[in-house]
């Protein structure tokens, strides 16, 4: 899978960590940014990323703003669709339709194996 990126947006450290680590068996590079504004503005100046991985908890703009302003900014500029995973400890069914409803095309639930990264790259 070389030549893949990824940008992964997520405020915990342990959580960023074991993320870069998970691509990097992968080999694939991993943009890690910690809230939803960065994520907005990594994407925008650089929207080839083969999918995001947006947690949804996160300071400053959560994950379902951040993937709403994506969302607006692929549509305003004519970009193809970039595949948006939520990323969550609650694999509640009402917070997998939250993050449909905000533009995310699925919901990854922590703890997060390599196998499941994979299917989506």
């Amino acid at each position: 899978m070389d030549g893949k990126k990824v940008l992964v947006a997520d405020d915990e450290a342990f959580a960023q960590n074991l993320l870069k680590m998970l691509y990097g068996a992968l080999k694939v590079e991993c943009v890690v940014v910690s809230n939803g504004k960065e994520a907005l503005e990594a994407y925008q100046k650089s929207p080839n990323f083969a999918h995001v991985l947006m947690d949804i908890h996160m300071p400053v703009m959560d994950g379902y703003d951040s993937t709403k302003q994506i969302r607006a900014h692929e549509k305003a500029k004519g970009l193809p669709k970039c595949k948006i995973l939520g990323l969550s400890g609650d694999g509640d069914p009402k917070t997998k339709a939250a993050c449909l409803t905000a533009g995310m095309d699925d919901l990854l639930v922590k703890p997060i194996k390599k196998e499941q990264l994979a299917q989506y790259l």
